[in-house]
């Protein structure tokens, strides 16, 4: 027997059932809107520039590490400064801070404020802050109250060498590349004053660059040029590279003959002038030059006493002892006679492919390729 269930039992049951999926929807709708107003509202303030104070503390320094330049550049990067102040070096404010934060070099710069929205390159995090920690020199210590990377410069030339290196070229450079040259003088060896400093220094070669050491504060610098630093730590001291005037004798050293020996027969063997730029890439100075036809009596009479094997190549006389680098290759590429003559031997050096003339035989060849060997285990 079926029971009839009355319609209107039915429609309350389903408006009841349906009253109760629209308000569940409606807190899912809530929540979910909360939600995401939440995260909407957190992007939005992620997206909005990070607002920081700018404290900017001093230097009694004149002519130090130019700190408004880096803040220039922070309002420029997008920031939203809230404020900025420069205290002054003594100031109690710029001592607290300095202790607080253990700054060590000034002018220096502590960022406060919305810190951790955004990376700033240079700026290592302190405690609630963020300090400028890029300061090159010339700065301020601030515990001796220094300033740390003015360096004096000292020139001592012989005013009588006019093939010697001007080393003024050497003190622009520096400045070019950011050392702070402070005081800078040029003094003749001839002098007193230079003389007490060749002596002080066991100084042997002339023209010669003192740098004072505060140029130690210029780390990459320092530490190509830690080798020359003087015995009591005064100097870093530069000595010339040849040629150069001996401090003790007074004697030029350095200075070369060079003898480019060619064979005016051979159009397709090698410029013999190339020589020429390998010996100024190792700093040889050549004094005189002068190129020998291989066909010539002279040519002839070279080949004959050093029995020179193939051409083009060259010949060196002269001080040549004082090279050291030069020296150190040489032994792999020519010979040393007894009468001091340096003699290019190796033509294999010059490259595969490279023409020569074979002086015994009269033949033009070429330099062949290395054999490589076989990798077989």
């Amino acid at each position: 027997m079926e029971m009839k269930i009355p319609f209107q039992k039915v429609l309350a049951a389903g408006l009841v059932l349906l009253v109760a999926i629209v308000i569940l929807n409606s807190f899912f709708v809530f929540s979910l809107g909360k939600s995401l107003n939440v995260k909407l509202a957190e992007a939005k303030e992620l997206a909005m520039p990070a607002k920081i104070e700018i404290i900017k503390l001093e230097s009694s320094c004149t002519g130090c590490f130019d700190a408004d330049a880096v803040i220039g550049a922070l309002k420029n990067s997008g920031i939203e400064v809230s404020a900025e102040k420069s205290l002054p070096r003594n100031s109690q404010e710029t001592l607290d801070l300095i202790k607080k934060y253990n700054i060590g070099k000034l002018p220096a710069i502590v960022l406060k404020g919305e810190i951790d929205k955004d990376t700033i390159p240079g700026f290592k995090k302190v405690e609630d802050a963020l300090v400028f920690d890029a300061i090159t020199p010339p700065y301020e210590d601030t515990a001796t109250k220094k300033a740390i990377g003015k360096v004096s410069a000292i020139i001592i030339k012989d005013s009588g060498c006019k093939v010697c290196m001007d080393l003024n070229l050497m003190v622009q450079n520096l400045k070019q590349n950011g050392v702070s040259i402070d005081k800078e003088k040029t003094l003749d060896s001839s002098g007193s004053e230079a003389k007490g400093l060749i002596g002080k220094h066991n100084i042997t070669k002339v023209p010669v660059l003192l740098l004072s050491s505060d140029v130690g504060a210029y780390e990459g610098l320092a530490q190509s040029i830690g080798n020359m630093k003087s015995k009591d730590g005064s100097y870093y001291i530069i000595e010339s590279q040849a040629p150069y005037i001996e401090a003790e004798s007074g004697k030029l050293r350095g200075l070369a003959k060079l003898t480019l020996l060619n064979d005016s027969s051979c159009k397709e063997c090698y410029n013999v002038d190339v020589h020429k730029s390998i010996l100024a890439r190792f700093g040889v100075s050549v004094e005189e030059e002068k190129t020998v036809d291989a066909g010539s009596a002279e040519g002839k009479r070279l080949i004959s006493k050093y029995s020179i094997k193939s051409v083009p190549t060259i010949l060196l006389t002269g001080d040549l002892k004082v090279y050291g680098a030069f020296n150190s290759v040489w032994k792999q590429v020519g010979k040393v006679e007894a009468d001091g003559a340096y003699i290019f031997t190796e033509i294999s050096a010059m490259g595969p492919g490279i023409s020569y003339k074979d002086t015994l035989t009269n033949e033009v060849k070429k330099v062949e390729a290395p054999q490589q060997e076989s990798a077989q285990q």
